[in-house]
């Protein structure tokens, strides 16, 4: 502040001998007009009507004008000049120095911007790998689900064709247990039944009486009726002997051997309600 103060009180001086110099240039100009001009005299001119009057141009006035010599030019002042030097010089400092503070702020701008967008880029890099990360892992999960499910669905065929070979198995056994057991149950059966069918055939040949008129082996067959409880409903000859005394004695047999005996397998019964039984006379 202190440096820029004395050019401006230099300069008022010299500000005042300009105007003062200028202001005597113009007054002696002035006065050197009003010095050597002259006003022209009056031409009187007597005109007659007949005659025609010559016209003689006036005399020229030649102006004089008395050369002025050029006021010497101000010598300017050292320390002014210096002060307007020194003045430009921080002034073009200062310019450079914001104009490099600018640059440096836009280059910092620049920089921020650039490593903003760097980082961003980085970001969006990162977040496409993850994203491709887990739709990979997501695929692969998927992958895995479907190889676990048709693992699990493989098994359970599997398991049920196991299943079902042993239902298969244990059906064909039970079926031949079965099969077993009813061919022995008819056996037994079939053996109950030939067994009661001798019992009452020998109870009926127990109740026999022959006559002594009987020629040869003569045989009869029989249709018997029984209730449940073994007694005779009906009796009726289905083929004779040819000898109606034996035929008649046979059926006499019948009816005294009611009840006759029945077997204790309910399942029988049916079996019992008709008999179809043969005789002969030699036979024991």
């Amino acid at each position: 502040m202190y440096a820029m103060a004395t050019p401006t009180s230099g300069r008022l001086p010299a500000a005042v001998l300009a105007v003062l110099v200028h202001l005597l240039f113009f007054a002696l100009l002035v006065y050197s007009l009003d010095w050597k001009t002259h006003a022209p005299e009056p031409v009187m001119v007597e005109l007659w009507q007949p005659q025609v009057a010559s016209y003689q141009p006036p005399p020229k006035v030649v102006k004089q004008v008395e050369k002025v010599s050029k006021p010497e030019p101000v010598q300017p002042n050292p320390d002014i000049a210096l002060a307007d030097k020194k003045r430009k010089l921080a002034e073009q400092a200062a310019q450079l120095a914001a104009q490099k503070q600018a640059a440096q702020k836009l280059a910092q701008a620049a920089q921020v911007k650039a490593q903003a967008q760097q980082l961003l880029d980085k970001k969006l890099v990162e977040q496409k790998i993850t994203e491709q990360k887990q739709a990979q892992q997501a695929k692969a999960d998927v992958q895995k689900q479907q190889a676990q499910k048709q693992a699990a669905l493989r098994q359970l065929i599997a398991q049920q064709s196991q299943t079902e070979l042993k239902n298969e198995s244990a059906r064909a056994l039970v079926g031949q247990k079965n099969a077993a057991s009813a061919s022995k149950q008819a056996a037994d059966m079939s053996k109950m039944q030939n067994e009661y069918v001798e019992k009452i055939k020998a109870k009926i040949r127990g109740k026999i009486i022959l006559p002594d008129s009987l020629q040869g082996n003569p045989q009869a067959r029989f249709a018997v009726s029984l209730l449940p409880t073994g007694e005779v409903l009906q009796v009726k000859l289905l083929r004779g002997s040819g000898q109606s005394a034996y035929d008649d004695a046979v059926e006499r047999a019948i009816l005294k051997a009611s009840p006759l005996p029945m077997p204790p397998d309910a399942s029988l019964m049916a079996q019992f309600r008709e008999l179809d039984l043969k005789f002969a006379k030699d036979e024991k």
